[in-house]
């Protein structure tokens, strides 16, 4: 176990000096996926004007104070709108079909309203530069959405280019997704970090079950050699190209901190990846060190112990970090 190389040796030696790589300003809708590199801020108030909510009639509320079947409140050039429609000016509220009386040409209010109902006032849904979406967050379709109805043009994103350079096409497809569903640009033209079968297969690293697995530099960016099992591979993904792929997008990976449902065992001297499922408010661990497909499948996150742990004790709180959208 000495012989190998501790996994906080091996990013140190790897990210050490790498920044995050350069930004790209797009349309929001091209965006999704990418890191943010910048608040993304509405331009002006949202709505800009106040604006109806229902169908009906635009009208100033004070108009109508004590209006009743009894005594309806005449109502003068009627402007009809529909939900989305801008309130003309000097109308606060929207009065319904239901509370209009019609007599040919004439119409009449036959209730009172307040000031607001059936209406969204100007800057409801946020006022001029309040932040939509923070900095380092991994920007979601509903992001964009959000950001194109608020009227943005284009956001600041960082997306780092990543080879994939591996024989078995299902983890080929597989790398290809996960990396895509993390905002990477897949590309061979000097990629920021490049994925391949590893050309050397004897134990280096000190993580378990990935000890074949090696990160570090060369000449033209980061190159992780990823173990030809699946369940090393899926491992030296978590546990290295995460990181990688935080550091180049500018990003940091989420937490999700809970209690352990049940004690998990560790080897002093290694880093093991735990996966685990999220079971009420605990985590279900899984064997230290071991990735089963059926695991994977059901699993909701991972950890990684330390070289230095023998395990947690039931109880124990445990940060994680999820396995869908891992980053910002």
């Amino acid at each position: 176990m000495n012989s190998l190389t501790p996994l906080a040796t091996c990013l140190s030696a790897a990210l050490n000096g790498v920044l995050p790589v350069p930004t790209q300003s797009v349309v929001p809708g091209l965006a999704v996926g990418g890191v943010l590199a910048g608040d993304v801020v509405l331009p002006h108030d949202m709505p800009p004007v106040s604006e109806a909510l229902r169908a009906g009639v635009a009208v100033a509320a004070l108009d109508l104070v004590g209006a009743s079947p009894g005594a309806p409140v005449p109502l003068s050039d009627p402007v009809a709108v529909v939900p989305g429609a801008a309130l003309p000016p000097g109308t606060d509220a929207v009065l319904p079909e239901d509370g209009i009386e019609r007599w040919g040409a004439m119409a009449e209010a036959m209730r009172p309203l307040s000031s607001g109902d059936g209406a969204r006032r100007a800057g409801h849904d946020g006022r001029a530069g309040a932040v939509l979406v923070q900095a380092e967050t991994r920007l979601t379709a509903r992001h964009a959405f959000a950001a194109r109805q608020a009227g943005v043009q284009n956001v600041t994103i960082r997306r780092p280019r990543v080879a994939v350079q591996l024989d078995d096409p299902t983890q080929a497809d597989f790398v290809a997704a996960w990396l895509a569903d993390l905002g990477a640009e897949l590309g061979t033209e000097r990629p920021d970090l490049t994925l391949r079968r590893t050309p050397n297969h004897a134990p280096r690293l000190a993580l378990g079950p990935a000890e074949t697995a090696w990160l570090a530099r060369d000449a033209a960016g980061l190159v992780l050699d990823l173990p030809a099992r699946f369940d090393g591979m899926v491992a030296a993904l978590y546990a290295l190209a995460l990181p990688a792929l935080a550091r180049l997008s500018g990003a940091s990976p989420r937490a999700d901190g809970r209690p352990l449902a049940r004690k998990v065992t560790s080897t002093v001297g290694l880093s093991e990846l735990v996966l685990l499922q999220a079971e009420g408010d605990a985590w279900l661990p899984q064997p230290a060190g071991l990735v089963t497909l059926s695991a994977l499948a059901t699993a909701h996150a991972f950890a990684i112990l330390p070289p230095e742990s023998e395990g947690c004790a039931a109880g124990t709180p445990l940060a994680a970090t999820p396995l869908d959208q891992p980053l910002g």
